[in-house]
């Protein structure tokens, strides 16, 4: 097994806070003067999603090292595209990300000791009324690399930085925007 690849939890695009962010500057555009109704339904949304999620997972990527400090560059994880799924009554967008068996090595190594994110798992993975867990606590999540990560992912984006994940990612949103008309 030399590459692992799993999927990093975000907000999503659906009803969330980016596509809020999306329509507010779009009607800010129009309203200036500087989109017009034809260059709005022209708009590639397929392809801005993607573009986001990128910024996103770098964001998320640089926050995880710079928070950890376990490699020299952000070249660790790399992306590998954006997981939207059909419906969005069960569940939202997700970025699809890859990882060598060795890096992923070294992430366990020093977060399997995190008390916190082993009591994260520990409650969130637990058996409840209208879900049962195919994987319930840290002894059998640790045993499948790729929700390993996928928990480790959403703790640390969902408890700890996703305010600054979002407030670095809308940044650029309006030049994404211009990119996919």
């Amino acid at each position: 097994m030399s590459t692992i690849k799993f999927y990093i939890p975000f907000e999503g695009f659906y009803n969330s806070i980016y596509e809020s962010m999306v329509d507010d500057i779009v009607d800010s555009e129009i309203e200036e003067g500087y989109l017009t109704e034809d260059q709005i339904n022209n708009i590639d949304y397929s392809n801005l999603h993607l573009q986001m999620s990128e910024y996103i997972f770098d964001a998320i990527i640089e926050s995880f090292n710079d928070e950890f400090d376990l490699f020299t560059d952000n070249s660790y994880i790399t992306f590998d595209g954006l997981h939207s799924p059909k419906y969005y009554n069960y569940s939202t967008d997700k970025i699809k990300a890859k990882i060598s068996y060795n890096d992923y090595s070294k992430i366990y190594g020093k977060v399997i000791i995190n008390d916190n994110f082993v009591n994260y798992v520990n409650e969130v993975s637990k058996s409840r009324d209208g879900f049962t867990s195919f994987y319930e606590g840290i002894d059998e999540v640790k045993n499948e690399p790729s929700i390993f990560l996928e928990y480790l992912f959403q703790w640390f984006y969902f408890d700890y930085y996703k305010d600054e994940i979002i407030y670095e990612t809308t940044d650029n949103l309006t030049e994404v925007i211009y990119n996919n008309i």
